[in-house]
């Protein structure tokens, strides 16, 4: 197989398996990671993979690879992302490797790369090892291997650092994803009664990819909320950085509000700090974030970029698609167990529950993220030209991809999405009718791409909260 150059992306590596990724590919990977990590006098890498099919084999062969540079690796076997960014910041490991491809198709796979600390390997890094492969410029050691499971020291980690005292009954759905294996356990440990709902791990997904920012896959766990009488419902992605939640009630929260609802009660012994919430997030964060006392940032989307605020000391974070960052307390990293553990001990300290709390908000109208399909090439060009037209108005956000601001209220976003073949656009107004003329202004727009599928926006489903 050829290198597809298009597989190293802005944040990791990820292409079609068969097509794009072999394992021949993920060996090289594994040599040039290996080259530029021993020649920054760094050695001990700790390697995971999800349970998409495919993922064993790529992981063996990104092994091998950087065995032969003379990296040693521990090879923890099945994991989810943020137990390898865990090992990388309470173990010497100068840099960890998760083969997943996150929320994208079964037939998809690739690699997200850390440094010690779960600093983030990205951007020009990511583009250095595909030139290092196309010139192969890899040296030769003989590195030592490691087959250890050390997964009990995240549990271990999560049970000592939560002491709830309600017994809560959490519905769970892993969506047959990786982290079957471990959110229903820690989950337990801290005392709550579960109800697992596909937490049977299978590779083949055979109810859709699991992914938390689904209003499609999120709506099941909402029913059974409701059916089994729950306190709460959690849903956690294929990788375990996100996660979704539905309350008692069977309401489903995007993670902007939740955002809110950790930023609110953090806040209150955290005055003045940063909180950084990613384009796609609520108008509303912005006002709200300062009535609590601290200081509100809109950023790129994008782990990397949170990852680098949260470094520079940031309290907290969330990403529209359900990544929460903690930096009180906790180190810095998009985790959902944790996010999860921590909304259920600010229930169990104010002894109500989440529908009561989330009354406090303000509403307004909003679409979730619509996904318009655009190939790679097409979608920077796309990007480009509209950004150039986009300057004819007044309030205009180019933070990442566009974000232009028509009143208090309305607002809508174009961005191009840097880990898959589509343009990202979502819109927000105080009401219907509000939503309704910014999405005709917005198919206005866009309607010279004749390639773009604009009814995806014209009907899109809109919400209130």
């Amino acid at each position: 197989m050829e290198l597809n150059e298009n597989i190293f992306k802005t944040y990791d590596i990820r292409g079609v398996v068969g097509k794009e990724l072999d394992p021949n590919i993920s060996e090289l990977i594994g040599k040039a990671l290996g080259t530029l990590l021993i020649r920054q006098n760094l050695k001990k890498c700790v390697v995971g993979c999800d349970n998409r099919l495919s993922s064993p084999e790529l992981s063996k062969a990104l092994i091998d690879g950087l065995l032969s540079t003379g990296c040693d690796v521990v090879d923890v076997g099945l994991s989810i992302t943020p137990i390898i960014h865990f090992l990388t910041c309470i173990s010497k490991f100068d840099a960890g490797v998760v083969v997943t491809a996150s929320h994208n198709p079964k037939e998809y796979n690739g690699f997200r790369i850390d440094y010690a600390n779960a600093v983030s390997f990205y951007g020009k890094e990511i583009q250095k090892l595909r030139d290092m492969i196309i010139t192969a410029d890899f040296i030769t050691g003989v590195g030592k291997y490691e087959q250890k499971d050390l997964s009990p020291l995240y549990q271990e980690y999560i049970k000592k650092k939560f002491n709830i005292e309600k017994k809560f009954r959490v519905v769970v759905d892993c969506g047959n994803g990786t982290s079957s294996f471990f959110a229903p356990v820690a989950l337990r440990n801290i005392g709550c009664e579960v109800v697992d709902v596909y937490c049977r791990s299978d590779g083949n997904y055979p109810h859709g990819i699991p992914d938390p920012e689904d209003r499609v896959f999120m709506s099941e766990i909402s029913k059974l909320v409701v059916e089994n009488n729950a306190d709460i419902g959690f849903a956690f992605d294929t990788d375990g950085d996100r996660f979704g939640v539905v309350d008692n009630k069977g309401v489903i929260y995007e993670n902007d509000k939740l955002l809110l609802f950790f930023a609110k009660e953090i806040l209150k012994e955290n005055k003045n700090k940063e909180v950084v919430y990613d384009v796609k997030s609520s108008g509303i964060l912005e006002q709200e974030i300062k009535s609590y006392g601290g200081r509100p940032k809109m950023i790129r989307t994008g782990h990397p970029f949170f990852i680098k605020e949260m470094v520079e000391g940031a309290l907290l974070g969330g990403e529209y698609s359900g990544h929460m960052f903690f930096g009180k307390d906790y180190f810095g990293y998009d985790d959902g167990i944790y996010a999860a553990c921590m909304l259920l001990t600010i229930l169990d300290g104010t002894g109500k529950s989440l529908n009561d709390l989330m009354l406090a908000f303000p509403k307004l109208c909003h679409t979730s993220e619509v996904k318009i399909p655009c190939l790679d090439g097409e979608k920077e060009i796309i990007m480009t030209n509209f950004a150039k037209e986009s300057k004819k108005f007044k309030d205009v956000s180019y933070i990442d991809g566009v974000r232009i601001k028509f009143s208090q209220t309305g607002w809508f976003l174009l961005r191009a999405s840097n880990t898959s073949p589509y343009l990202s656009f979502r819109v927000e107004g105080k009401d219907q009718d509000e939503v309704s003329v910014l999405i005709s202004e917005a198919c206005s727009l866009l309607g010279q791409y004749k390639s773009l599928n604009l009814d995806l926006i014209k009907n899109a489903q809109v919400y209130v909260s």
